[in-house]
């Protein structure tokens, strides 16, 4: 799948009433070994900041989608957690770029200098959670791309 359709299809999750988390973890479950249902359920509690304006449920959707791909386990030790801490803080960096050094949903919602991404202009999407989840969306394809390519 491409990114610009990952991107469509995290938008349209969102637009029919999927979370931000379910919509960005339904557009990457073809990678997971969970049915978009299951990642549905995963990411059920995490919408608006885990409900309580907390860390925005896109990071937290592309945290557990590093997570699934790159994990960190017993077998991998303190390598697989390196990796795993360096994966989610290169997210989080990428995306507090964008979005005036901002995680939180509460203060994501009140962000008004997002710096949209060339797939947010492309997909139109206007609401300021569907810019949030087709960036997040476009950022996660950007560094799993990069991960192919080491």
């Amino acid at each position: 799948m491409t990114k610009a359709e990952r991107c469509a299809k995290a938008l349209a999750l969102h637009q029919t009433t999927m979370n931000c988390a379910q919509s960005v973890l339904g557009a990457f479950a073809d990678l997971t070994p969970f049915t978009p249902e299951q990642c549905f359920a995963l990411g059920s509690g995490f919408g608006s900041g885990v409900r309580y304006g907390g860390v925005c449920g896109t990071v937290s959707a592309a945290v557990m989608l590093l997570g699934i791909l790159y994990p960190h386990t017993p077998e991998n030790g303190a390598e697989g957690k390196a990796r795993s801490t360096r994966l989610t803080k290169e997210f989080e960096r990428r995306f507090a770029a964008r979005c005036g050094g901002k995680l939180d949903c509460r203060d994501l919602l009140r962000e008004k200098d997002l710096m949209l991404t060339e797939q947010v202009k492309l997909t139109g999407a206007e609401a300021h959670c569907d810019q949030l989840i087709v960036m997040a969306t476009e950022l996660l394809c950007d560094l799993l791309e990069e991960l192919e390519r080491e």
